[in-house]
């Protein structure tokens, strides 16, 4: 069985001044905490994963890097892909993960709303509504292969986000 992990970067600084790109936005105290709720979550539930996708924006790499410290993952080991920031299909995103995820069982990508939400709601039946900042959705796919998955055929195992938590 496969698992993937998506995780909607955490709560980040607002683009109030204009000559700072949207790129380039950090983390705000806030994130550094909810994502250290949400990846304790994933570790008390036994979700550590074996590879990590991240977009190459700050917000998304820094949340990564936090996920990655308390999930006990090599932080130099983080694969960051710029298409995750400039935006992607789920089928783009399915072939991505069947080309280069196959000697992994369990994968979690750090992405951007609305893309990293629209992934989720394609990939499961059920429905997902709320996709705030730190949120992870943990969704299963009874194959042994990723080049099998396909939308609507997973199963969500887990959705949380940190106000679940407060």
């Amino acid at each position: 069985m496969k698992k993937l992990i998506l995780v909607r970067h955490a709560k980040t600084e607002q683009l109030y001044d204009y000559s700072k790109s949207d790129f380039d936005r950090k983390l705000l105290p806030r994130g550094h905490k909810d994502s250290g709720i949400i990846a304790g979550q994933l570790k008390a539930k036994g979700y550590l994963p074996d590879l990590f996708i991240s977009s190459r924006a700050k917000r998304a790499e820094q949340t990564a890097q936090l996920f990655a410290g308390l999930l006990d993952y090599p932080k130099d080991k983080i694969q960051y892909e710029q298409f995750i920031y400039d935006g992607y299909t789920t089928s783009q995103m399915l072939s991505f993960i069947g080309k280069y995820g196959e000697d992994y069982e369990t994968i979690i990508i750090f992405g951007h709303n609305p893309d990293i939400a629209g992934l989720a709601v394609n990939l499961v039946e059920e429905d997902l509504w709320h996709f705030p900042t730190a949120c992870a959705t943990v969704i299963g796919f009874e194959v042994s292969s990723w080049k099998d998955v396909e939308a609507r055929s997973g199963t969500m195992e887990l959705h949380i986000y940190p106000s679940m938590f407060k």
